[in-house]
């Protein structure tokens, strides 16, 4: 059987309506979503990888297929450089929040390549800065969280989950150094980046009341976008 095949019969196989429908409650993309559990889309990746399948030759017809060929990259154990190459074509696949998340999560041991993830904050498309913002919150934000804070602060572009993306950072890197980010955020102009970091800060369970109590004396009052 051809892995293209392959891949659409086990999708359709575990396909899940009920799942289906809630994922598509939350996640917007132009992709259909079938509703698998990541867990399975881990696994089955890592079979494919042990196969030898070719990873140009996966499908990428739907939400779904898209996760399994970023988890191939991820699990893959062929070099570096291959594997960059094929992240680097794969990139533009990704269209909503819930892949670009859930594939960064697993690519632990690109550390490497950290320059390439700090290039794409200087895209134009959305999500691929997304995807760098999440990696280095992720794999480099504790041991370089100055220069990571520094280039994604910027970043210009507005799109709502791109700027949600920078809270979710600035709100971890208040773990690592709260006086460096608390002096940051006295600074930092955007009310809307701002005040969801205060929001994310003050859920955080790491971080003292008396501090969360300093942070929410930085809120600000902004107008929501239309």
């Amino acid at each position: 059987m051809q892995i293209k095949e392959m891949v659409k019969d086990y999708i359709q196989q575990i396909s899940d309506t009920k799942k289906a429908a809630f994922d598509r409650g939350i996640i917007t993309t132009r992709y259909e979503i079938k509703g698998i559990k990541t867990k399975m889309l881990d696994d089955f990746a890592k079979s494919l990888v042990r196969i030898g399948a070719d990873f140009y030759e996966l499908p990428r017809d739907n939400y779904e297929e898209i996760i399994l060929s970023g988890f191939y990259i991820a699990h893959s154990h062929l070099p570096m450089e291959d594997r960059m190459t094929m992240l680097k074509r794969f990139l533009p696949y990704i269209d909503n929040w819930g892949a670009c998340d859930t594939i960064v999560s697993r690519l632990k041991g690109f550390e490497s390549e950290k320059e390439f993830f700090f290039s794409l904050l200087k895209r134009e498309e959305s999500y691929e800065i997304r995807f760098g913002i999440v990696w280095l919150l992720k794999f480099q934000l504790k041991d370089n969280l100055k220069r990571v804070i520094s280039e994604i602060d910027k970043v210009q572009n507005h799109d709502y989950y791109v700027e949600m993306a920078k809270a979710w950072c600035y709100a971890e890197a208040f773990i690592y150094d709260y006086n460096f980010m608390y002096n940051f955020l006295q600074k930092l102009d955007n009310a809307f980046v701002r005040n969801k970091t205060i929001q994310k800060v003050c859920d955080s369970y790491r971080i003292s009341d008396e501090e969360k109590d300093n942070l929410r004396k930085l809120r600000v009052k902004y107008r929501k976008k239309q």
